[in-house]
């Protein structure tokens, strides 16, 4: 029997209990302790200080850069530096090796010297190389060392409210500091300005302060899911993202427009999604794509290589293609009659094809639009009352706006094709986004209208900047039996024909 309460009673307790445990272990029912050294406190807490937010954190540090210069706040919009001066700072990401980083356009708009400061801690001098103002992103380019680290690229898809990430950035100027919070929300339009809008954001609560624009948001698995972009003003916990689907179709975009200022290939691409391959199961989301040839032009370098449509291109030179943001890197830094190697694979065959590349063209664009007029619906002109501005920003190309009246943006393939999916059989290709219509214009006259979806104009299809400025600039070449133009475009859902004069 044991008592509590008296010390004569504790003392017997003792007794009782010490002979207790002389028996079990006598009896081999307890173990005998023979090993007394001491356990550190960090040993106990090294699982929770090794957790998913330090394992992302040390995959993609080294991926990260921190920016900052001096920009010019202009007065009475002028252009000379006759503003008030201030320090800007943002964040950046590696996405090649040789230092080609991608950030918001905002957070180097204006700044009269980029300065770039990497993990380990080398500054350097970056020159602002492309943008898209439409979407707030840009490439900026640095002249590394040594290769550098490149970010690991994920997917945003299908991303889940209440999924777990982090920012990586330079907010006030503390470089490469780490915050953590969820996924709140997705697609999102944001309203940033007047002339800014974010159409799919990723809301998110991490913590995300001015200097962090520009830098990733980061998933548990360690990949980058999206361009860390905007707070709500006001707001404690709304931050706005620039999903990596979208950086990676508008990066891509902008390294090939870069290669092809100086080479031609003839090839347009795209990539074929393997997200349910379980041999890729240990494969980074953001690689698991096939690039598959879309088309060859007549006559060009592809062309005379062998490539065919329907190739998927599995490498070129040293580069290993794993979605077409691989593509356009490895075609970047070459020249016209480079011989670079293509490894394709065609019908379960690997061929390893030489493409000798030809001076830069204008004219990368696929001809042959299917011209079935089954079911046609009737033609735009229908009595609406063109949209006009005078108030747009230049962003894409004057002569355009010049010759045929219009701005407009190239729409993301991947939403094309969600929201035109019933007309892919034959118009696969994706289409430019009317921004502005300038009036008194072929375009206006024809009444073509702001958020009209242009396919194709004569004979070419319309995809991107390149493919509508060679329509511009061949544009007086053109003749046609009834002195008109014909154009496809969606306008709510619908295909329209259409026609616009020459002249």
């Amino acid at each position: 029997m044991f008592y509590n309460g008296s010390t004569g009673a504790i003392a017997f307790n003792k007794i009782i209990c010490f002979l207790v445990v002389v028996l079990l272990v006598a009896c081999g029912k307890l173990p005998v302790l023979t090993d007394f050294t001491p356990v550190h406190a960090s040993e106990l807490r090294s699982d929770s200080r090794n957790n998913w937010a330090t394992k992302a954190y040390e995959r993609n540090c080294s991926a990260v850069v921190c920016i900052q210069g001096d920009k010019v706040e202009e007065l009475n919009n002028s252009s000379k530096d006759t503003g008030k001066s201030y320090n800007g700072m943002g964040t950046g990401i590696i996405i090649d090796e040789r230092g080609y980083i991608v950030t918001n356009f905002h957070v180097v708009e204006g700044i009269r010297k980029i300065q770039v400061t990497t993990f380990d801690r080398n500054v350097y001098t970056a020159n602002l190389v492309a943008r898209d103002t439409e979407t707030d992103l840009a490439i900026i380019k640095i002249n590394a060392r040594k290769p550098l680290k490149t970010i690991t690229l994920g997917r945003s898809h299908d991303l889940i409210p209440g999924e777990s990430c982090i920012a990586i950035g330079n907010p006030y100027g503390y470089a490469f500091s780490l915050t953590d919070g969820r996924i709140s929300g997705i697609d999102r339009e944001v309203d940033v300005n007047d002339s800014l809008v974010y159409r799919v954001a990723i809301q998110t609560n991490t913590e995300i302060n001015p200097g962090n624009s520009g830098g990733p948001l980061i998933n548990a698995d360690g990949e980058m899911i999206g361009i860390n972009a905007a707070i709500r003003q006001g707001a404690s916990g709304i931050a706005f993202a620039i999903p990596i689907d979208q950086v990676v179709d508008v990066a891509a975009k902008l390294l090939g427009e870069i290669a092809e200022q100086s080479i031609s290939h003839g090839l347009k691409v795209y990539q074929e999604d393997r997200e349910n391959d379980n041999n890729l199961s240990s494969v980074p989301r953001g690689n698991r794509f096939t690039v598959v040839v879309e088309s060859v032009g007549n006559n060009s370098s592809a062309s005379e290589a062998g490539i065919e449509k329907g190739d998927i291109i599995k490498g070129i030179g040293q580069y290993n293609i794993s979605n077409k943001l691989d593509f356009s890197r490895a075609l970047i830094d070459l020249k016209s009659r480079d011989d670079i190697a293509f490894s394709i694979l065609r019908n379960s065959e690997t061929l390893d094809l030489a493409v000798s590349l030809g001076p830069p063209r204008g004219d990368q664009f696929v001809q042959g639009i299917s011209r079935s007029r089954n079911n046609m619906p009737k033609p735009v002109n229908a009595g609406f009352a063109p949209k006009t501005t005078t108030q747009t920003k230049p962003n894409l190309d004057d002569f355009v706006w010049d010759t045929l009246g219009f701005r407009y943006t190239p729409m993301l393939i991947e939403e094309y094709r969600r929201t035109f999916s019933q007309y892919l059989t034959d118009r696969p290709h994706g289409g430019v986004v009317v921004k502005a219509v300038r009036e008194g214009s072929l375009m206006a006259k024809t009444n073509i209208m702001p958020g009209d979806v242009i396919v194709g104009i004569h004979e070419w299809v319309t995809t991107s900047q390149n493919d509508v400025r060679y329509v511009a600039k061949h544009w007086h070449t053109f003749k046609t039996s009834k002195g008109t133009v014909e154009i496809e475009l969606f306008r709510d859902g619908q295909l329209y024909f259409t026609e616009i004069p020459l002249k």
